[in-house]
């Protein structure tokens, strides 16, 4: 009877402890939640599965707390920038977390079913047609393009929150950390390696597509951020398998639909580096066009299907 009672007593503090939260707190946690069970599950099989199981916790705990003392601080636009910044490297935990488990819970790989789907749709494989158009200048750019993944989000975040409007950034922050996050639970369906590896020579990727002054080095901080260790024999081994659907495809035109929604004065910016993101995603061999067509497709859907978790969420608060 007691540890029923001490079960409700803790039942309802955790309880009133979410009237603190924000709706990306709810994304944290259930992101976190998902997959310290996924450890559980797989911990004989899992590379260092107590200390995700431990990171989890502790990251958990620690969303709880900055929410409550986001509460009692909630004029100290300090404390709340520290607050939302601290949120980007926890999206990149939470995605290196992804191909701890992806091979366990979907060990098929889904790249001849996405080549048929490409040449169905244009009778070719549309990385082998654009390197007919290639060229160093092109490649560096799309190749910087790539990297703005992260910082477009990040920098429109930080200036919504200088505005001071707290509705405006929530809402935007819980429609980009959703996409995040969605992209995410979607590698478990079609897990993939991409066309740099099924239909190219990985080996040969920087004399076939060369850049001119930071191409390498950019495509090697990929690489090391994509699972392949430095020197690796057999790349794909180990390349983490999330090409289908193209997350930075869903990211960036999210980011980008926001960003004119709001009027921010980066929009433009935005524009042009999105758009050669999209194509560079493509072009520089990292996905098929039918992985960018299903991220659109999944954008538009969270665009419409967030809100109404949002305001369910908000409900229950």
């Amino acid at each position: 009877m007691n540890l029923r009672n001490n079960f409700d007593m803790v039942y309802k503090k955790f309880i009133s402890l979410t009237h603190n939260f924000q709706v990306t707190d709810y994304y944290h946690l259930f992101m976190l939640l998902f997959y310290t069970v996924c450890a559980v599950t797989f911990i004989q099989s899992v590379n260092s599965p107590f200390f995700y199981i431990s990171a989890n916790i502790s990251l958990s705990v620690m969303i709880v707390v900055m929410s409550v003392m986001s509460n009692r601080l909630r004029d100290n636009r300090n404390f709340k920038l520290f607050q939302r910044v601290i949120m980007a490297p926890l999206v990149y935990f939470i995605y290196s977390q992804v191909q701890q488990y992806i091979r366990f819970i979907n060990p098929y790989e889904f790249d001849s079913i996405l080549i048929s789907c490409d040449r169905f749709l244009f009778g070719t494989d549309p990385t082998v047609w654009l390197h007919k158009i290639s060229f160093p200048l092109l490649t560096e750019f799309l190749q910087i393009s790539y990297m703005t993944y992260f910082l477009m989000p990040l920098i429109q975040g930080i200036e919504l929150h200088f505005k001071g409007d707290d509705k405006i950034f929530n809402k935007f922050a819980g429609l980009i950390i959703f996409c995040f996050y969605l992209s995410y639970l979607l590698y478990f369906c079609m897990p993939a390696i991409g066309p740099r590896f099924t239909l190219h020579d990985f080996g040969l990727t920087s004399l076939e597509l060369p850049g001119i002054w930071i191409t390498d080095t950019l495509r090697a901080i990929v690489n090391q951020g994509g699972g392949i260790p430095a020197g690796a024999l057999n790349p794909a081994l180990y390349v983490n398998r999330d090409c289908m659907p193209s997350g930075h495809t869903m990211m960036t035109l999210m980011n980008l639909i926001l960003a004119f929604r709001l009027k921010s004065k980066f929009r433009w910016v935005f524009l042009v580096f999105g758009v050669s993101l999209i194509f560079g995603t493509v072009y520089l061999r990292y996905h098929y066009v039918v992985d960018v067509l299903a991220g659109i497709i999944f954008c538009l859907l969270a665009l419409w299907i967030e809100p109404k978790i949002s305001r369910l969420l908000k409900r229950k608060n």
